[in-house]
């Protein structure tokens, strides 16, 4: 090789070290405090209450996992339906104004400070309709989210079957509805990627859920409206307190977040690689 490509070979290969560099440090820090939390805890982590302050307890975090678990699935339940409908009309009628519109305001929404997100959904939800500090509220919120991930995701998975059979949808004069619906059909893997793409894009989310679930972490959700937190709030408070026995309880609460969110992201990657 000649001096000039070996030092562009290895600007690369050191660009790439300190691409990857602080994710790694950072999932390191993490697995490694968090494995010493879980090592002392065990299992019963995940179902014990979270502990009082300056106390030698480290609890647990089941009423936090209990939080994002309902949270997550009611955001999932409100977003992936509104995801799939708007995707079926943007792909379907793309060159239309209102479709050239949504796309243009989904690229926004990708973008949007999520913190507004929280502010706003608690503003007009939580205070003007009367639902409070509910699981309900953080689950709009999320939706709020989580919606412009899984359209933009169900956009390119159907444009394709769509690019393939319109020609011919059109020839057999078939409806609109039909040609939809062959769309939906042939692109199902990747719309169940997108709903994976936006479930583990607000299963970490933090700056929404301040202003929408409570600071009160030793309650259970006993339905949809009453107040919730989640395992990122948890982390956010007990991480910025003085007491050591928060601090671990937050390490192994990343610890398990961590791996909720890179387990998601290894069923996208296998469904990804399932659909080629």
């Amino acid at each position: 090789m000649r001096t000039r490509e070996v030092f562009i070979l290895s600007l690369t290969l050191v660009a790439t070290i300190l691409v990857f560099a602080p994710f790694i440090w950072l999932l390191g820090a993490v697995f490694y405090n968090g494995a010493l939390v879980l090592s002392k805890v065990g299992i019963g982590f995940l179902f014990r209450l979270p502990p009082l302050p300056a106390t030698n307890d480290i609890g647990g975090i089941g009423t936090v996992l209990e939080g994002s678990l309902l949270i997550v699935s009611m955001a999932m339940l409100i977003a992936a339906p509104i995801s799939i409908l708007s995707a079926l009309y943007i792909a379907l009628y793309e060159d239309t104004p209102l479709a050239r519109l949504g796309s243009t305001l989904l690229s926004v929404m990708v973008e949007f400070p999520t913190i507004i997100v929280g502010i706003s959904t608690f503003l007009v939800f939580g205070l003007m309709m009367g639902l409070s500090l509910s699981a309900l509220t953080a689950s709009i919120a999320l939706s709020v989210i989580m919606i412009p991930y899984t359209t933009i995701q169900a956009i390119e998975a159907m444009r394709v079957p769509k690019n393939t059979v319109l020609e011919a949808a059109v020839a057999l004069g078939l409806r609109d509805f039909h040609i939809a619906r062959i769309m939906l059909t042939e692109g199902k893997e990747g719309v169940i990627t997108g709903v994976l793409v936006g479930m583990g894009k607000i299963f970490g989310e933090t700056a929404a859920l301040l202003f929408t679930t409570t600071t009160a972490f030793n309650l259970y959700a006993s339905s949809p409206l009453s107040p919730v937190s989640a395992i990122p709030v948890l982390i956010f408070n007990y991480a910025f307190s003085p007491y050591d026995n928060w601090h671990n309880t937050a390490w192994g609460a990343s610890l398990i977040l961590s791996m909720i969110v890179l387990g998601i992201y290894l069923l996208i990657r296998l469904s990804l690689r399932r659909g080629d």
